[in-house]
């Protein structure tokens, strides 16, 4: 409820007044003079609107509204006066009263004046409240921004990545405590307010100012640029290889490039050191199963033929020698190509392309097949037809893809399984499906059925290279190879040959 305080020093005038205003609901105070309205405003009453008598014994109505002018409370004062002349008025409107009336006071008149007095001291108090919650607000987010600040520069000096930071005329105007001891700089203004090709060697600048400049050109705020093993040159005129990330913002209209960059000399030094250790690792365990592979056929070989050569060695041991001589040296041929396509390159695959009859293809592989004991007992399942479906390959890389796939396809039926291969084009693409009834493969196996020295086979069994041989020769002819395979339900190999280019 609105509190009203009625100051003069008429008790008449003063209960009149009460009358009006309390049957409209507002809680009325009254003060017999301007000294005592003081001392109940001062205490810490609050009130909303004061209503004074301008002539008054002691002090006036006007000196009551310089002090409350002076103290700057808002407090809206309507003074009334039975003597209404120039001096007073012009007294009133310099220490702002709120209204001034003349008696004697009409009721409408009061009550309006009072109603317009409240809404305006409401909406004072509103936007007083506002202006202190933004003030409170506006000195948080410097408290804020100060200790992000500080955190910031912290955070900068603690990492060991160099963060420097130009402008848009590329000249260098920060760098934190790593850039100086990254690029050894003794002194901070050996780099700050330096051109940014400073940093750079003078026959890569171009390259690297042609990329840099792509981040320049976008818009700002929305572009980042990474470069990896940049030469970078230090003040001692040495170079190391960094990885930078690049962003640009924009900061009171200008436009600034900060760039994070990370020495990456002992990372290569690194990655060398592993792929060294792989590769070593790698040719321990693939002359581990070419070995036993080599031996074995060689003593299945060896011991054959040694049957074969006795005195009395009747004609069908003879013959059994004969074809298992033939089944381990195909063997070995087919390991000899894996190892050979190891060290082939794309380049020498696609020179010796050609466009060939996929058809025609298959049914070389499965001749040179026909009487091995690789799929001797296997069902081969595929329609003969003389249809041409052309595909662009080096023949020798088919073939060894397919006997990959196919003796692959023998070993997970155990040699007595069905294999079916099938063949379609469509109007964009060559297809060739090889789908076997086998044990099938895991989700772990299929996720390392690439992987060079990876194999379900048990030791001297399998030396890993087929599907990975399989893997090279694919990429390097662009063929889509899509594989669908599950424990027990068999395997399904579908290749995809790139459509033949036009002449």
């Amino acid at each position: 409820m609105d509190k009203i305080l009625i100051v003069d020093d008429e008790e008449d005038i003063r209960v009149a007044l009460k009358r009006v205003l309390s049957r409209e609901g507002y809680q009325i105070e009254l003060a017999e003079s301007a000294s005592e309205a003081i001392q109940r405003i001062s205490s810490g009453e609050p009130f909303s609107v004061v209503i004074s008598d301008i002539l008054m014994s002691g002090m006036s109505g006007i000196d009551f509204t310089k002090f409350i002018a002076e103290k700057q409370i808002n407090l809206p004062v309507i003074l009334i006066t039975g003597n209404p002349n120039l001096s007073s008025a012009e007294s009133a409107i310099r220490y702002h009263a709120f209204e001034y009336i003349s008696k004697p006071v009409d009721r409408t008149q009061i009550l309006s004046v009072v109603k317009r007095a409240l809404e305006v001291k409401n909406q004072k108090d509103s936007d007083l409240e506002k202006l202190m919650l933004s003030e409170k607000l506006e000195k948080a987010l410097r408290t804020q921004n100060l200790d992000l600040n500080r955190q910031n520069a912290a955070i900068l000096n603690a990492t060991s990545d160099a963060v420097i930071t130009i402008d848009s005329k590329l000249t260098i105007v920060s760098a934190n405590k790593a850039s100086f001891e990254m690029f050894r700089f003794h002194t901070p203004l050996d780099l700050i307010g330096q051109s940014v090709h400073l940093l750079f060697t003078e026959n890569k600048m171009q390259k690297y100012m042609t990329q840099v400049s792509k981040v320049l050109s976008e818009e700002e705020n929305k572009s980042t640029l990474q470069l990896s093993d940049v030469t970078l040159l230090r003040s001692d005129l040495t170079t190391f290889l960094a990885d930078i990330a690049i962003c640009s913002y924009s900061l009171d209209g200008d436009t600034y490039y900060t760039g994070v960059i990370r020495d990456v000399t002992q990372k290569k030094v690194m990655v060398e050191q592993l792929i060294h250790s792989e590769r070593r690792a790698f040719l321990s365990v693939v002359a581990a199963s070419i070995g036993h592979e080599i031996n074995n056929s060689l003593t299945a070989i060896q011991g054959f033929v040694e049957m074969a050569s006795r005195e009395n060695a009747d004609t069908m041991l003879k013959d059994r020698a004969l074809k298992v001589t033939l089944n381990q040296t195909e063997k070995l041929r087919a390991l000899t190509s894996n190892l050979l396509q190891l060290g082939k390159s794309l380049k020498s695959n696609n020179e010796q392309s050609k466009t060939l009859n996929l058809n025609k293809e298959i049914s070389s592989v499965l001749q040179v097949f026909k009487e091995t004991a690789k799929l001797k007992y296997c069902q081969i399942k595929r329609e003969e037809t003389s249809e041409e479906i052309p595909i662009q390959m080096n023949s020798d890389q088919f073939a060894l893809l397919l006997s990959n796939i196919l003796l692959n396809a023998a070993d997970a039926t155990n040699n007595i399984g069905t294999i079916e291969i099938s063949t379609y084009q469509d109007k964009r693409y060559s297809h060739l499906i090889v789908t076997d009834d086998g044990e099938g493969m895991s989700p772990e196996t299929l996720d390392k059925i690439y992987e060079p020295y990876f194999t379900t086979k048990e030791l001297g069994k399998g030396t890993g290279l087929g599907m990975f041989v399989v893997k090279q020769i694919v990429d390097n002819f662009d063929i889509q190879l899509e594989i669908l395979s599950s424990p027990g339900k068999g395997s399904k190999f579908h290749f995809i040959f790139p459509k033949l280019l036009e002449t």
